[in-house]
């Protein structure tokens, strides 16, 4: 069920993953050109510059700094509490230049990797993410998902895709397939005896399958291609669907940065099944 292209497991990989992600969007700070910085973006309310403050002022949250007293209700694209939190220290850093911003996220990058590098340093140990306690294992795998979609947030905007075969998209497709059983299941209520497959076609080559069953009364979803007993296992047969993409349709659509309808996918099987899954399949806040 895992992308071809290796995701970062351990806490070395993932922090290399996460100083590569990191120093890819500093570069793309420094080359901006003139007017870029007040492009929007695909997160509704945020500019380029924005995405840069967001990015800083989330490192500094998940190193310790305490929520901004700020007011941020009216504001249409703050859906919910977290949401609220983001904007808050979002919004503590909208007025710095786009150089203290980047002298910033060097800094506490720096020490974020040196915290990690240190022979005390655990993936057990105990911290504190967006999402409440976690290990430090936890912590780093949202990190790395978080620049990484942001990275990419900051691309489209300024026309320069990029890092889609990297680290960081590769652990986003592993996260999209981890979360695709339910999606199927429970939230696109697809029926049982069906299953649906999610082929990406690259540069993050990889597939995922999950086949419904009702389980006490209830769907489940259950993984295919995972190597386990549910592949060998005998069962009927099913109504299979399948969703080929792009790495860079896939992990847009699971940000939920473009809609169902302006994602290029191509079906083989149930057209609504597949709107359906693909509707679904946001996993980002």
């Amino acid at each position: 069920m895992s992308p071809i292209t290796t995701a970062p497991q351990d806490l070395a990989e993932l922090t290399a993953a996460y100083s590569h992600t990191v120093q890819a969007i500093v570069d793309l700070g420094h080359s901006l050109r003139e007017g870029d910085e007040e492009l929007a973006t695909d997160c509704p309310g945020w500019s380029v510059k924005d995405q840069f403050a967001h990015v800083v002022s989330l490192e500094a949250w998940v190193q310790g700094e305490t929520v901004p007293d700020i007011d941020v209700r009216g504001r249409a694209h703050v859906k919910s509490g977290l949401g609220a939190v983001v904007e808050k220290f979002l919004e503590s850093r909208r007025d710095r230049s786009l150089e203290e911003l980047l002298e910033e996220l060097d800094s506490l990058s720096t020490a974020r990797i040196a915290h990690l590098g240190a022979e005390t340093t655990s993936p057990d140990d105990p911290a504190l993410g967006p999402f409440g306690p976690t290990t430090l294992l936890g912590l780093m795998q949202n990190r790395v998902f978080d620049l990484w979609v942001h990275e990419q947030d900051i691309r489209g905007a300024i026309g320069r895709p990029g890092n889609l075969d990297s680290p960081g998209a590769a652990l986003t497709v592993q996260t999209l397939f981890a979360a695709l059983p339910r999606a199927v299941a429970r939230t696109a209520q697809v029926p049982p005896g069906e299953a649906v497959i999610l082929d990406l076609t690259g540069p993050v080559i990889g597939r995922a399958g999950v086949r419904v069953e009702e389980r006490d009364g209830k769907p489940h979803g259950i993984p295919l291609f995972s190597g386990g007993s549910e592949d060998t296992a005998e069962h009927a047969p099913v109504v299979a669907t399948t969703i080929t993409l792009s790495t860079q349709a896939a992990t847009r659509r699971a940000a939920g940065r473009i809609a169902t309808a302006d994602t290029h996918y191509t079906v083989v099987g149930d057209e609504d099944v597949a709107r359906r899954v693909l509707d679904a399949l946001v996993i980002a806040p």
